[in-house]
């Protein structure tokens, strides 16, 4: 073997080496000769392997990731051929999805799903039909190149009717075999591309980032004459002092939780009559610098559970909804913690996933308090049609709720925090999880 193919240089310039060349004439050998096809023909005594390969956009380039994917699948094929399988290899193309439409928005100049009913939906599936294919050439070249076996000439797409068709004959067989069930789940949601975000997509470079948000401390007023241990009652001016690190999702609150085995104390400030209940681990951190009573240290968060307190914001206090006998209620939850907060977490069961699973264990009612556009709903009067997390001021929803609650004297204490928040990774909006 010459010393160049066991450690071969490419240069710089054109000429190619013979690691290169050695593969082009291989490629060629390939394509003069069908080989492929050929390999599709031969006897096959194992009969066929189903092999589904998920097809990429041709709206941008392969890269690293898709050559990497590529190999792998070419490896299976071959595998399976040699064991004795007749396996076809159909190239597919995704045609739907948020890489079109946002390809398309820009072209257009347009924004958001009103923009584009505005502008006609036909009008704008048309010019993504003719943007779809964009880089089909590109692709096929590169595939080719790294001596991937797969069928380009048959290619499908998901656009095509016979596959949606094939899709809805796939759903419908689920159905009759009562597979489908309804459910609601909290997803991340990019509120100005208006579609859920897949954890995948979360994970991807870039779609966290650091950023300073407020965390609040609200008082939740318990509803007089309530027993919570021997010898306690609620009186008029009973609180829980209830922690969130997300102030605009409050006024969806339904509940709060706290952990059965956690000890509690109730206490006041000197000279407040209000008597404040909070984790005893967290009363040196969160009354820092203030003189205090303690009135009861030895609550279970077991006494807790099962009492009733008034709703943060009003906007729902009629709403007509199965479970209502459950709403605003304080439940048990296994993840509360004393190491940050208070030990009595806010629940917002339509934004948060373990908030949801909280409110599915005890039919907890949820409230969507945000519209999909990722504005306050008509029902929240006082921040009607305000974002928000708006991209150009993530903190400017949370400060008008805290003025909201400072005014209404339901704001204990806020402090700012800094943590790591995923972002939409197309237009780099902050994430809600809804």
């Amino acid at each position: 073997m010459a010393e160049n193919e066991t450690n071969p240089s490419i240069s710089l310039g054109t000429k190619k080496s013979e690691t290169a060349l050695r593969e082009e004439r291989v490629l060629e050998f390939w394509k003069t000769n069908d080989i492929f096809k050929k390999s599709l023909e031969k006897f096959s005594p194992k009969g066929n392997y189903v092999f589904y390969d998920g097809p990429p956009f041709a709206t941008g380039l392969p890269h690293y990731g898709h050559i990497l994917g590529s190999v792998t699948k070419d490896v299976i094929g071959r595998y399976q051929a040699m064991r004795g399988f007749s396996v076809p290899r159909r190239w597919g193309w995704d045609c739907h999805g948020l890489p079109i439409e946002n390809i398309v928005e820009k072209d257009l100049n347009i924004s958001g799903k009103k923009a584009i009913e505005e502008l006609g939906i036909d009008k704008f599936v048309e010019y993504a039909r003719s943007k779809v294919l964009t880089y089909v050439a590109e692709w096929e070249k590169t595939v080719n190149r790294i001596g991937r076996w797969v069928d380009f000439d048959n290619s499908y797409k998901t656009m095509d009717n016979t596959f949606v068709e094939s899709v809805w004959w796939a759903l419908g067989e689920l159905n009759k075999k009562g597979l489908l069930y309804e459910s609601v789940r909290v997803l991340a949601y990019c509120p100005r591309c208006e579609t859920p975000i897949a954890n995948s997509e979360i994970a991807m470079d870039n779609s966290y980032k650091d950023i300073t948000d407020i965390s609040v401390y609200v008082k939740s007023k318990l509803k007089s004459g309530q027993k919570f241990g021997q010898g306690k009652e609620t009186k008029d001016s009973v609180y829980m002092i209830t922690w969130t690190t997300t102030p605009w999702t409050l006024p969806g609150n339904t509940a709060v939780a706290v952990g059965k085995n956690i000890n509690y104390t109730a206490l006041r400030i000197k000279g407040v009559p209000e008597l404040l209940i909070v984790a005893s681990e967290s009363v040196g951190r969160v009354f820092k610098g203030k003189e205090i009573e303690i009135v009861y240290d030895d609550i279970k968060g077991s006494d807790l559970i099962g009492l009733s307190y008034e709703p943060i914001f009003d906007y729902y206090k009629n709403i007509d909804t199965l479970n209502k006998e459950n709403i605003w209620k304080v439940w048990h939850a296994d993840f509360v913690t004393t190491d940050v907060g208070t030990g009595v977490v806010h629940e917002a069961p339509a934004f948060g996933e373990d908030d949801m699973s909280l409110a599915k264990e005890h039919n907890i009612p949820f409230i969507r308090h945000v519209e999909p556009n990722g504005t306050f709903s008509k029902e929240v009067t006082d921040f009607a049609g305000i974002k928000v997390k708006p991209k150009e001021d993530h903190q400017s929803a949370d400060v008008l709720i805290i003025k909201y609650l400072a005014q209404n004297g339901k704001l204990f204490e806020k402090e700012k925090i800094v943590h790591s928040y995923p972002h939409c990774y197309r237009c780099e909006t902050p994430l809600l999880k809804c």
